[in-house]
């Protein structure tokens, strides 16, 4: 969200006008700062505002959720995302639900029969990731499933230190990072985008730290799955660069 928004929304007139005008007058990096500020304090309201939404779902059983659902919406499931704008309410069971999965899930105890995430935790820094973790399991009914996936980093590892341009050959770098100088693109420059993304990703994980997280946690199996066509995204480029992992409680 942008400083601008903010403002517009909880700022008076005149002093809005002059906020506006410092905050342009600093430099990149406190704009930035600034703009990470205002998405926290719509992060904050728009969580809030799902209090109701997640109090229908007290009592219930079996629910489904897919955490970090972005636009792909699963029918039947209770989809959460820190997205702006809901792309629905309620339809046939389907439920979208904006909030910040950095705050846990308020749901009841072993009220979950499967949870779904993919290519969300690397988003979260290590601690919300593990407080998410613990509410997945938490939620979770004895026998019920939690399957991730997550950016397989090991393989583009690999394929960078064998100097493979194929494995990234999906990717549209130009798009990807624009502010690389045309001419200049090297294999270095996918592996900084896999891994920083613009600053969005805040942790790496591989397939031996997140099975470890997880029987941690008290799962008893954790299994390295594969490609899934009936609930995985089916989109080549997430294929490719993407692991899986089940677990069952």
């Amino acid at each position: 969200m942008k400083f601008y928004d903010v403002t517009r929304t909880l700022v008076p007139t005149p002093l809005r006008k002059v906020l506006r005008k410092r905050y342009y007058e600093r430099t990149q990096a406190l704009r930035n700062a600034l703009s990470n500020v205002a998405n926290e304090i719509r992060l904050s309201r728009t969580s809030a505002k799902a209090a109701n939404k997640f109090k229908e779902l007290r009592g219930m059983r079996e629910l489904k959720l897919h955490l970090g659902c972005g636009s792909v919406i699963k029918t039947g499931w209770v989809n959460i995302d820190m997205i702006r704008s809901a792309p629905l309410t309620q339809m046939n069971g389907t439920r979208f639900i904006a909030y910040d999965l950095r705050l846990g899930l308020p749901l009841d105890d072993l009220s979950v029969s499967m949870i779904y995430s993919s290519h969300l935790f690397e988003h979260l820094e290590y601690k919300h990731s593990v407080r998410l973790l613990k509410d997945c399991h938490r939620v979770l009914k004895p026998g019920g499933v939690f399957r991730i996936s997550l950016p397989d980093f090991k393989r583009s590892f690999e394929a960078y230190v064998r100097s493979d341009a194929t494995h990234f050959d999906l990717l549209n770098l130009g798009e990807l990072l624009p502010e690389v100088e045309p001419g200049t693109e090297t294999l270095v420059d996918h592996i900084n985008f896999g891994v920083y993304q613009h600053g969005e990703h805040k942790c790496l994980y591989d397939e031996e730290k997140i099975v470890t997280l997880l029987r941690h946690l008290g799962y008893v199996s954790v299994e390295r799955s594969l490609f899934d066509p009936e609930i995985d995204p089916d989109d080549p480029i997430r294929r490719r660069h993407s692991f899986y992992v089940e677990a069952v409680k």
